[in-house]
Formats: structure tokens, C-alpha cells, sequence
């Protein structure tokens, strides 16, 4: 049976972000970063400040020691206000990785993460998706790595990037510095984040940068699946406040002498809306709260199907109840259903999903 109660921690984590962010989100700035027209970020300097960057770091190395469940949570929220910023990164494949391999090891790396002294950008889950790591090449003691990597997020912001290489066929993780890594385009997301890929050929590296994995694919693998539930979080997040601009809108506007909100119809479509948010929202803390369950990697690709399956759905009903407005500009529900597409676009599609459940076609 699941519980879908939610402890005061919980709550503590909700009231924070809406004190922070309620009254703070600009969608005009938003819309210009979209457009191109600035570098608009918005949401990761604050959770720094509140110290939320440190929330799965332990509490013997300052952090709060929290669980995947309270970052859910947290990623709930998040989306809701459409914050941006590393925040998965950092905290999915830098703090969790990093204590999954040695925390005594990488206990300063650990501190410097927690709170922003240091920022990771990662092609972890990439890279298990597409199964194409980085080689890592000895020369005579000397490490050089060969290949390329796609589609990099937030790395202006980033101190460092994680990758898997391969060495002697066995894969390794990299925490590269990221001066002189080369950047060989530069592109532009659905709303204006900066995306970059970059070319590693014949770049030198320390030996002391490429890591050891204990069970590497398991470990590989967690990883891709909490950034999967993490941005199925963040959806779920954007989902919500678009319910609340949709019943806002309902209740204000007339038509027929009526609000619009009081007809049936338009009832039934906004408890479809509540439903889908509600039944993937349940899926997705309750696959969190299984993280150390052999069962875990299958509950995330179902987490991850459901959400790609529902979640869109809402954002065309929802411009479908707003009628022409919610297409204009100015009032900025395409950026929510953007982001909504943005994040259904990455971590494997329907077909990657299902082989994952049903490796032999059954």
C-alpha cells in the first residue's frame, strides 16, 4: 500500500520555495530568454543561499541528509516556479554519485558541490542511454581521452563535468576541470537555455581524474533513472501551476453571462487535468521511495512512461480551456509547455522504456 502522506520536512521544503519564489517569477523575462534576447537565470543562486543544494549530502559532511523522496519533493516545486539551473547535476551525478563511490574520498569535492563552490554539469545519462562513453587512452602513463559529447547543459555556470569513459574495457568516471575543454557548437533549447557540444580528442587529463566505479553499470544506471524521476518530478511541478492558471483563469472569466469554470464540461476536463497530475505524481515518489529495491530501475521506466504518456496531455487541455490567450505571448503558458516537451524529449522514449521492462519482447 502506498503512503501518500508527506512528512513536516516535506512541508518545510514546500513553504520554503513557495516563500522564495511566489511572488518572484517574471514571465517577461522568461519570454525574452526564450526569444533570445538574454541570459536570464532564475532559481539556482537562491537554493543555494537556503542551502537545498546539500539536502542528500549526509550529515557528517554538513549537509541535511535527506532522501530521493524529499528531493522529489523539492523538484516538485521547483518546476513549479520554472526554475533553472544544474540543480539535477549537482546533486544526482555529483553528490550522489561521489557517495555512492568513496565519500570519504571525495568528502571536500562533496562540501564544495553543497554549496556551490563548485558546480557539475554531467553526460551521465546520456551516455547510458546512448551506450556511447568517452575512450580513455594510456601513453606511456599518460591519459588522453578520444570522442565527442552532445548536448551539455548549464556549462557556462559549471566548474567541472562528469563523464564515463572507458579504459581496458572497463568504464571509469571522469570529473574533468572545464578549462580547455573545447566547445565545437554551441545551440539554443525550446527556452533559451545555452546547450554546447564539446570535442575531447587528444585532451590530456590527470590520472588522479578518471574514478574506479563499484559495480558500474548498477551504479551507471541509478543514476540515469533518478535524473529521469527527477525531471518526471520537475514535470509534474509545471503540470501543477498549470492546473492553478487554468482554474484561475476559469473562475475569472465570463461568458454567456456565466464564469466558465461553472459549465460541466469544463469541469470534467480540468478533474482529467487533476487526475493525470495526481496518478503520475504517486508513481513517482512512491518508484523514489523504492531507490534501494531490486525493483527500482523497472518503477522509474514505468514513472517515466506514464509521464510521457499523461503529462502533455495536459498542457493542450489546458490551452484548450484558456481558449486564444493562452497562445499569446505575454501570458506565458507556451513556456510551460515547452519545458513540459523539453523534459518528455530526454531519458529514452516509449520504445527505449519498454525494452527496459520487457527485455525479451514479452
Amino acid at each position: 500500500m502506498i503512503d501518500f502522506t508527506i512528512t513536516e520536512t516535506q512541508k518545510m521544503i514546500i513553504e520554503s520555495l513557495e516563500n522564495n519564489f511566489s511572488k518572484k517569477t517574471d514571465i517577461r523575462l522568461l519570454n525574452e530568454k526564450a526569444e533570445g534576447d538574454n541570459e536570464y537565470k532564475y532559481g539556482y543562486e537562491e537554493v543555494s543561499k537556503l542551502g537545498f543544494l546539500g539536502m542528500i549530502t549526509s550529515e557528517e559532511l554538513d549537509g541535511f541528509g535527506l532522501d530521493f523522496v524529499d528531493f522529489s519533493i523539492f523538484m516538485e516545486k521547483w518546476g513549479s516556479f520554472l526554475c533553472n539551473g544544474p540543480i539535477i547535476n549537482n546533486i544526482v551525478s555529483g553528490i550522489f554519485a561521489l557517495q555512492s563511490i568513496d565519500e570519504k574520498r571525495f568528502s571536500k569535492l562533496i562540501k564544495d558541490l553543497s554549496i556551490s563552490k563548485r558546480i557539475i554539469t554531467s553526460s551521465i545519462a546520456q551516455q547510458y542511454e546512448s551506450k556511447e562513453f568517452i575512450k580513455i587512452i594510456n601513453k606511456d602513463q599518460s591519459f588522453f581521452l578520444n570522442g565527442s559529447i552532445t548536448n551539455i547543459e548549464f556549462f557556462d555556470e559549471a566548474t567541472d563535468i562528469t563523464i564515463i569513459g572507458m579504459l581496458d574495457n572497463q568504464l571509469k568516471l571522469l570529473i574533468l576541470p572545464k578549462k580547455n575543454i573545447s566547445i565545437s557548437q554551441e545551440k539554443k533549447s525550446l527556452i533559451g537555455d545555452k546547450i554546447v557540444d564539446l570535442e575531447l580528442s587528444d585532451h590530456l587529463i590527470e590520472k588522479d581524474l578518471i574514478v574506479d566505479l563499484n559495480n558500474s553499470e548498477k551504479l551507471i544506471e541509478q543514476i540515469f533513472n533518478l535524473t529521469n524521476l527527477a525531471l518526471c518530478s520537475e514535470s509534474i511541478g509545471i503540470c501543477q501551476s498549470i492546473l492553478d492558471k487554468t482554474l484561475d483563469y476559469l473562475i475569472n472569466r465570463d461568458a454567456f453571462g456565466k464564469k466558465i469554470g461553472t459549465f460541466q464540461s469544463i469541469q470534467h476536463k480540468c478533474a482529467e487535468i487533476y487526475i493525470y497530475i495526481n496518478e503520475v505524481r504517486e508513481l513517482i515518489r512512491n518508484a523514489f521511495k523504492n531507490i534501494n529495491n531490486e525493483d527500482f530501475s523497472r518503477l522509474a521506466s514505468m514513472s517515466k512512461i506514464k509521464s510521457d504518456l499523461e503529462l502533455d496531455k495536459i498542457t493542450w487541455i489546458s490551452h484548450q480551456l484558456h481558449g486564444a490567450i493562452g497562445f499569446t505571448w505575454d501570458y506565458g503558458l507556451h513556456l510551460y509547455t515547452k519545458k513540459i516537451l523539453i523534459n518528455k524529449s530526454l531519458g529514452g522514449d516509449l520504445n527505449f522504456h519498454s525494452t527496459k521492462l520487457y527485455p525479451d519482447g514479452n
